[in-house]
């Protein structure tokens, strides 16, 4: 191929070879001219495909001089000009091959502008995968927190569910243990829920239930949990609330519910209330099933009203009006 390098063509170079952009190979006519090149030699002195011959060494050298027991002839400075006047040279080795010679030199990067820009054009690519899969990364993070929110959060209400719940008890209990902080639970049932299913279906008192969580929800701090304890229950957490403040709180929600009429209703929504303070070694269990007893002692006592829990069941006191001391539970 003494014309230009517009095919590689497959001699004395090995098949393997043809597309090695790694090593620079070519040989060479006997005029000197290149008859045949790999990928990278045509990259690194043909780009465009522009006919090339060898400069220096002299060929009437080359063709004179004893080949070694591998067939080298030349090891050094190696020059190729094209019919532009233009002049390339690279460190390489020139080899006797049968009646050929074949030119093996290692290419840098910087001999031929299109591997340079093949190598910015990937590092661009790899910039924007790596770009993309954080951001990916970043939209999972999202969606599984958005799943594990709610697996914590009661369907219908949109409050904490138990399970939210019982986890905060164990961390403030914790807490309690080390610093000895008051820590509150008013626990709440709703009074005659029944015959609302039953008068008005049970689409109206599902939106009954939703309008009482949000009143649980605008009426405690931002620091205390509120939750959907059971079917018809309901539970306030208070952490850094003393005796009297969840007392407050406790009739707060019980006269806040008492004093709506929430339609298709026609008669006041209430509730009966438990309240429970964390005692000394006790577990949550116990600490939740105080203040489910206190509930119980509201409801076998005319309903929507609230009673404190003792250590023992003949403990526990029964409030039946409204405190009048403060409006804050500290």
């Amino acid at each position: 191929m003494s014309g230009a390098l517009s095919e590689i063509g497959i001699g004395l170079i090995p098949r393997w070879a043809v597309d090695l952009h790694a090593a620079a190979l070519a040989v060479l006519d006997e005029d000197g001219a290149i008859s045949e090149a790999n990928r990278g030699f045509a990259a690194m002195f043909a780009p465009n495909g522009e006919a090339v011959r060898l400069a220096k060494p002299d060929l009437s050298v080359l063709k004179e001089a004893a080949a070694g027991a591998d067939g080298r002839i030349f090891a050094g400075a190696i020059v190729f000009s094209s019919p532009k006047g233009g002049w390339d040279g690279v460190s390489g080795a020139i080899y006797r091959v049968g009646a050929g010679l074949l030119v093996v030199a290692e290419p840098t990067a910087s001999a031929y502008p299109q591997l340079n820009g093949e190598i910015e054009r990937l590092s661009r690519e790899l910039e924007e995968t790596r770009r993309d899969l954080t951001r990916r990364n970043q939209s999972l993070q999202n969606a599984l927190e958005q799943i594990e929110a709610l697996k914590r959060q009661d369907t219908l209400t949109g409050l904490a569910n138990r399970q939210c719940l019982d986890e905060r008890i164990n961390q403030e209990i914790g807490r309690w243990e080390r610093y000895r902080r008051p820590l509150g639970l008013v626990l709440m049932e709703m009074d005659d829920f029944g015959g609302v299913n039953e008068s008005y279906g049970r689409e109206a008192g599902d939106e009954l239930l939703r309008h009482v969580a949000t009143i649980l929800g605008q009426t405690v701090r931002t620091t205390d949990l509120v939750a959907r304890y059971g079917g018809l229950e309901f539970a306030v957490l208070l952490p850094e609330t003393n005796e009297m403040g969840a007392l407050i709180v406790a009739e707060r929600l019980r006269m806040e519910l008492e004093s709506q009429i929430i339609l298709p209703m026609v008669r006041p929504l209430t509730a009966s209330f438990g309240v429970a303070m964390l005692l000394p070694e006790e577990g949550r269990q116990e600490f939740c099933a105080r203040a489910g007893r206190a509930v119980g002692y509201s409801k076998k006592n005319g309903r929507n009203c609230v009673t404190m829990a003792g250590v023992i069941g003949e403990c526990d006191q029964l409030y039946q009006a409204a405190t009048n001391e403060g409006t804050d539970h500290v």
